[in-house]
């Protein structure tokens, strides 16, 4: 890559519209007017497809969620559902005719419930009511009864808040007849299932279970088998790791699994692996391989495995078969469900659909696989089956964002995106804003990105996305590379990009910001406290002392398994705790640090924002705390929102 021609930047997507130029990224361009297609599911037929579309509405502070429904034979997409709350999770019955949802009624109080639809004439029906709601719905294979998960137990009141061990709400499995309105439970109490699937006959399930009930308990997971009818949960693995993803086999002989050390629970990308439920012997059918699967599921022959992966700055399809040979079948395709990418299959996996996004929201795809012989044929056909955001894409500007791949630490090579601000001031480099993803069990893919670059770039920054090792897309071994070494040399892996780009002439090396949400917020955080790289900082949900991190957080597991490369407790090694912590080191930070989150965030707790706001106060640094009521890990609130992307482009512009 040579220093660049600012002209050949200047356009943009699309050039002109018909009217006039097109206009420009601001902070509230993904605040109005927008409409995001998630949850795809195709019916069993393969005639139709199911998703959830999420908009802003006038009168509501977040985005509401209702059920659309599209031919796959391409005729326009329609809405299906009126939830005044949100209506979620489409799942087809097996004939194609009806189509469970979960949907929440008006009220703040009012838990989500299982509802049905008829395709044929509309008529909606609430099939059973819970007390705490129902969540991960699943049809039986004969259509007869639908399974889901439910909290037990009563909401804890919270004057006072009390926290004894064992006495947590464990998440039940239940089935509930669809003709009946009385549920079912599957799993005795005292056990919290985080994933479940039926057997091909339905009398039984496949579940990934805790004997605990708290989130952090997720990481200790197991794989178990329970009679639909009820029972005793029987443990299947020793597993030292997470699993996700199970797939029975079209025989029901064996369960198909992801597998992997992960940051988050409930999601992650690894290997892929299959279980005899004879022997209970587990085989690893892809060591070595060079991109993180998430989710896969049996072709009728029972030899073949389908696939998706996280794939260097996208995504991969392909095949693995029994004996553990990876056919990859597509490359470089963007799949929209960036958290857990995956496809919506019909029963012989031929048809399929999946959202995906490139420049702008994710839309609906339809796939197709075909079989010849028995023998799954290396092609594949896709095609749009819906435009849900044309007025964007024929209106907005938008500068391209290019692949680059440099060296760093150890001779490894780290895959970014970078996007460059169409103009520019003649003759003056842009400066450059570093965004780190979170995790660090996440990735960076080349898609829309919520527009966050590009309304970095619209006001004149380049934007580097570094897929730092620790992410997904470059196999187990990358993504192991940070247990024990988090603020290393995935440090060295950023401050290595901004060189690469610094020396080809791309940007101005002393105009260089950081900024992360999550993972990326600790290592925003501890950026500024090893070096003096960095003209601003934008610290956003992180770590900053993992000692009160650990004694307050709902995933204590996290730090206890990537703090080191065996699981520890701040008890038995205090001094990594420490080692690792921002705060440790606060004394050294000169650079101006915006620090923001949310007051209700249970994953980071909020005194990580203070502890470390606090400790740059002491230091007389440039600082400001900014705390959003209501929210949790992540900003949903439109009004926050915008606050938060205008202060992003204040606090660059003031400091960088």
């Amino acid at each position: 890559m040579n220093k660049r021609d600012h002209k050949a930047f200047s356009s943009g997507t699309g050039g002109n519209t018909l009217s006039g130029l097109r206009v420009p990224i601001t902070p509230e361009t993904n605040l109005k007017d927008i409409r995001t297609a998630t949850d795809a599911n195709i019916s069993p037929d393969g005639k139709q497809a199911a998703f959830v579309v999420w908009e802003w509405v006038p009168d509501k502070s977040k985005q509401r969620g209702r059920i659309w429904v599209v031919d796959t034979h391409g005729s326009e997409a329609r809405p299906l559902t009126r939830g005044t709350q949100g209506d979620t999770s489409p799942r087809w019955s097996p004939d194609s005719t009806q189509l469970a949802f979960i949907s929440k009624a008006e009220g703040e109080k009012e838990k989500p419930q299982l509802h049905i639809i008829s395709i044929v004439d509309g008529e909606t029906r609430l099939i059973c009511q819970l007390p705490n709601g129902v969540s991960n719905i699943i049809w039986s294979p004969d259509g007869e009864r639908m399974a889901f998960l439910s909290l037990e137990g009563e909401e804890p009141k919270g004057d006072p808040k009390v926290y004894t061990p064992g006495k947590g709400r464990h998440r039940r499995l239940w089935t509930v007849r669809v003709d009946n309105d009385t549920p079912e439970p599957v799993t005795p109490d005292g056990q919290s299932i985080w994933q479940y699937a039926w057997s091909p006959d339905g009398k039984q399930f496949a579940v990934y279970f805790t004997t605990g009930s708290d989130e952090t308990d997720w990481y200790r997971g197991q794989i178990g088998t329970v009679p639909a009818c009820g029972g005793v949960i029987r443990q299947v693995t020793q597993l030292t790791r997470q699993a996700c993803a199970m797939a029975w086999s079209p025989d029901g002989r064996q369960l198909a699994y992801i597998s992997g050390e992960w940051s988050d629970p409930d999601r992650g990308g690894g290997d892929i692996y299959t279980l005899s439920l004879e022997t209970r012997e587990a085989r690893n059918l892809t060591p070595g391989i060079k991109c993180s699967p998430s989710w896969c599921q049996w072709f009728p022959d029972g030899r073949h495995l389908l696939y998706v992966a996280w794939a260097g700055l996208s995504y991969q399809i392909g095949i693995v078969d029994e004996h553990g040979t990876v056919t990859t079948l597509v490359e470089d395709i963007n799949i929209g469900e960036r958290f857990w990418p995956h496809l919506s299959t019909t029963p012989d996996l031929q048809r399929f659909v999946f959202t995906s996004s490139a420049q702008h929201p994710p839309d609906v795809w339809y796939g197709e696989l075909p079989a010849h012989k028995g023998k799954t044929v290396a092609s594949f056909t896709k095609r749009r089956l819906t435009r849900l955001n044309p007025l964007l894409e024929e209106t907005l500007a938008l500068v391209p964002t290019e692949r680059i791949s440099y060296t760093s630490a150890d001779s490894w090579h780290i895959d970014a995106l970078l996007t460059l601000p169409g103009t520019d001031e003649e003759g003056k480099l842009p400066p450059l804003i570093v965004n780190v993803h979170g995790g660090p069990s996440g990735m960076w893919a080349d898609d829309w990105d919520y527009y966050r670059s590009q309304m970095l770039a619209a006001a004149g920054y380049a934007v580097l996305r570094p897929n730092v090792r620790g992410s997904m897309g470059r196999g187990v071994a990358f993504a192991d590379a940070v247990l024990g070494d988090m603020g290393g040399k995935d440090l060295q892996d950023i401050l290595a990009g901004v060189e690469y780009l610094i020396q080809r002439g791309l940007v101005d090396g002393n105009r260089v910001g950081i900024m992360g949400w999550s993972y990326g917020g600790f290592m925003t955080a501890w950026a500024v406290t090893q070096t003096t790289r960095f003209k601003a900082a934008i610290m956003g949900a992180g770590v900053s002392d993992f000692h009160s991190f650990h004694a307050q957080t709902n995933i204590q597991d996290w730090d206890m398994r990537f703090l080191s490369n065996e699981v520890i407790t701040p008890g038995e090694q205090p001094e990594i705790y420490r080692e690792r912590s921002a705060i440790t080191y606060s004394r050294r930070v000169k650079t101006p640090t915006l620090v923001v989150h949310g007051e209700n965030d249970a994953c980071v707790p909020v005194n990580q924002a203070y502890a470390f706001y606090r400790a740059l106060c002491e230091q007389n640094v440039p600082t400001e705390l900014v705390v959003y009521p209501r929210e949790g890990h992540g900003l949903s609130e439109r009004e926050h929102l915008k606050d938060y992307q205008e202060r992003v482009l204040r606090w660059f512009e003031k400091y960088v």
